[in-house]
């Protein structure tokens, strides 16, 4: 039976690979709403091939009544923003099927969200490639049971170059993932990691220390859960950012599809410890974290404005960090 979706942020890297998703399996997904944020010119494209109910620019408020008034199974986050956080809250007392690759709202709403979810016994998937990952080993495993988990960082474009001389061209040319724009930067800065730390700790009830980051250049392995028992579990796949779309969209279902797999024949698994004195950022989701209140959301915030600061040229690589501290702790 087809499912009824709506995608907010259809326009951005994830909502445009979501409709690649929806193009190869067009029996299963009817496409009730389109939400971008102010690219007209490609949401009136999408509008004219998907012909949604509804599709436009719309204010939390009226994103709220198409949430609310339309038949609705799924509602993809993928916006960039946290504006976002009321619809979000409706769709899940709606008990609608929720993917979200929203890591603003996760990080500075996520002691109010996670709570809602639990509560109304929504499906709440993380569509982010780490989070995905965990979220689909823990299925057959009690809470009680997790002793860590290890989230993989790529390393980004630049983490074997002088920071000094990272031009904003250089800092978005990431050798395996294909991503907008803010979150390249930010792999690059490895504040995407940083940022996926706090998710995590929302999204499975963690203690900070039970979150550890290793680098992992080949990005095949996008999560790992340490036991109890000593046992570990990892998840694999080809870095195609449609994969964990898909499970998101038809969990608990697996759909067949045709996306590259791994061959771990000509696989080499690399594991590092980050430098975190060359990349702060990892320590500063710590740091935060500890700190409690509102440092992740503080955090949050300041990378935005650093991120947008250094794609204008207002301030260098290097200073992102300084920036991103200043203005949380």
């Amino acid at each position: 039976m087809s499912k009824n979706l709506i995608i907010i942020g259809s326009t951005g890297n994830i909502g445009t690979q979501t409709l690649e998703v929806v193009r190869a399996n067009s029996d299963d997904f009817t496409i009730v709403g389109l939400v971008a944020h102010s690219n007209q010119t490609a949401l009136d494209s999408q509008v004219e091939e998907f012909k949604p109910k509804y599709g436009g620019t719309l204010c939390n408020e009226e994103l709220i009544k198409m949430i609310t008034q339309l038949d609705v199974d799924v509602v993809l986050f993928a916006c960039r923003t946290a504006n976002h956080i009321e619809a979000l809250k409706v769709a899940i007392k709606a008990n609608k099927h929720i993917a979200i690759a929203n890591k603003e709202m996760i990080v500075e709403h996520g002691e109010e969200i996670m709570p809602l979810v639990k509560q109304h016994d929504c499906i709440f998937i993380p569509v982010d490639s780490e989070h995905n990952a965990i979220f689909q080993i823990l299925q057959n495993h009690k809470h009680d049971e997790i002793e860590k988990i290890i989230l993989p960082c790529s390393g980004g474009a630049v983490y074997n170059s002088d920071l000094n001389n990272v031009t904003p061209k250089k800092a978005l040319d990431h050798p395996k993932w294909n991503m907008g724009k803010k979150i390249t930067i930010d792999s690059a800065t490895l504040m995407n990691k940083a940022i996926e730390i706090i998710e995590a700790k929302y999204l499975f009830d963690l203690e900070p220390d039970q979150i550890e980051v290793l680098v992992h250049p080949e990005c095949i392995v996008h999560g790992i859960v340490q036991f109890k028992d000593g046992s570990s579990i990892a998840h694999m796949g080809f870095p195609d950012m449609k994969i964990p779309i898909s499970h998101a969209l038809y969990y608990p279902e697996v759909k067949q599809n045709t996306f590259p797999r791994v061959d771990l024949k000509n696989t080499t698994l690399t594991f590092l410890e980050p430098d975190t004195k060359k990349f702060p950022s990892i320590d500063f989701a710590y740091n935060a974290l500890r700190k409690h209140g509102d440092y992740p959301k503080k955090l949050s915030q300041a990378n935005n404005e650093a991120v947008d600061k250094f794609l204008n040229g207002e301030i260098k690589f290097n200073e992102i960090f300084e920036h991103v501290a200043k203005n949380t702790f």
